[in-house]
């Protein structure tokens, strides 16, 4: 799996965030690590999402689950295989799938996680997330299928999108090399009525 674009879009917030409290505003960036490794320890602080739901109060599904959600590659697109892990933390864990996916010399990745409310992996820095415009890009609240989502630009042709769903499973789609068209085709792919029916 590449992991380019998220180390990316982390620096990009982290000197964005320096700006804009250089500025006068208080806001902060954490970093967030895409996995590398299955079976690794994960720390996480015991956390309450807004619907009421506690850390661990579910069994994350297994990778294998979150797998047949990664959509096949548009047209005119090549996908690899998808690959996924399972995460301990606490008492528990958390899983997570991810397609890339190939275009000349654009290419893609989808990353369906299920963190079973655990605060890790793109939920980390999701509370952090701030909407800004510049000449370089922009940070922007969006819904996708009624879900909240983050989507962002970055100069001169790197696109991405959060989508959270159920305050549980993150779905992050990056392109990179491609157009605001190739984000739409991906983000429109994949079947977020499916992830928040799984139990």
């Amino acid at each position: 799996m590449r992991n380019n674009s998220p180390a990316i879009i982390l620096a990009l917030v982290a000197v964005l965030a320096l700006c804009l409290m250089t500025a006068g505003c208080t806001s902060s960036s954490s970093d967030t690590d895409t996995p590398q490794a299955t079976g690794t320890t994960v720390p996480a602080a015991a956390s309450t999402t807004a619907s009421g739901a506690t850390a661990g109060s579910v069994t994350a599904v297994p990778y294998t689950a979150l797998i047949p959600f990664l959509p096949n590659a548009p047209a005119g697109w090549t996908a690899e295989e998808p690959v996924g892990a399972s995460w301990t933390v606490e008492d528990g864990q958390w899983t997570w799938a991810s397609r890339d996916y190939s275009k000349d010399d654009a290419w893609a990745t989808i990353i369906i996680q299920d963190s079973a409310h655990y605060d890790v992996g793109y939920w980390e820095s999701w509370d952090s997330f701030v909407s800004f415009e510049t000449t370089e890009g922009y940070y922007k609240q969006r819904t996708v299928s009624g879900h909240p989502s983050w989507e962002y630009y970055s100069k001169p042709d790197s696109y991405g999108t959060w989508i959270g769903v159920n305050e549980r499973f993150m779905v992050y789609v990056s392109v990179e090399g491609g157009a605001k068209q190739d984000l739409d085709a991906f983000v429109n792919a994949v079947n977020y009525g499916g992830i928040a029916n799984l139990k």
